[in-house]
């Protein structure tokens, strides 16, 4: 893979960028507990990565019979994620982004809303290193849906054709493809089952190829 064969990266932010997914989970997780005393199981914990918690508590109320309120469990979910969370950048990341910084125009797309978002890419130290910052806030479709891919492009002002998205999930995968854009799976150690055509890499690895070139 050539990197400086694109025109901008792309970046996803929870399980791509920084370690956060294992904090969602576990407010998920919390929020069930509280407001219906079911405990999820430990490969459930694994079902959520990649999903709104709405979207879940849906699932889960088919799925045993419960009575939960999906906005309820997101606000709870919300609020126990600001009492647990810590910025953890994966290994190689910070590397990646302080090579690339000034040669490549880079933004970050995630699901994840700002109130979340911004204070989790201060406390990691790496806001500085974004053009342009998308979330969930920002979009009426959330990914798989390709339009936050296609808005954070329009803000690069570059070719979605021509940028290369950085995803740990096959929902953004998928909303990378749909945009038009050619797509990297970031390996972070997830339980995620990889298109075979689409190539998976660390961002040590992606550190290596980077200064290949």
């Amino acid at each position: 893979m050539k990197l400086w064969d694109y025109d901008a990266f792309i970046l996803d932010l929870d399980g791509t960028l920084i370690d956060s997914g294992k904090y969602h989970a576990q407010a998920f997780s919390d929020a069930v507990l509280a407001h219906s005393g079911y405990s999820l199981k430990p490969d459930e914990h694994h079902e959520f990565f990649g999903k709104h918690s709405t979207w879940y508590a849906e699932t889960l109320n088919e799925r045993y019979g419960l009575s939960l309120d999906p906005a309820k469990v997101l606000e709870y979910k919300r609020g126990r994620v600001q009492e647990i969370f810590r910025a953890e950048l994966f290994s190689g990341a910070r590397e990646f982004l302080e090579l690339w910084h000034r040669k490549k125009p880079m933004a970050l797309a995630t699901n994840s809303p700002f109130s979340f978002v911004k204070p989790a890419l201060e406390e990691a130290d790496v806001l500085k290193f974004f053009d342009c910052i998308t979330t969930g806030s920002d979009v009426v479709n959330r990914k798989p849906d390709p339009e936050i891919i296609e808005v954070t492009a329009q803000k690069l002002r570059v070719d979605p054709l021509k940028t290369l998205v950085f995803e740990d999930q096959l929902i953004g995968i998928e909303a990378a493809r749909a945009a038009g854009a050619r797509v990297v799976a970031v390996d972070n150690n997830q339980p995620v089952n990889y298109p075979v055509d689409v190539a998976v890499h660390t961002w040590r690895e992606l550190l290596k190829l980077s200064e290949m070139q």
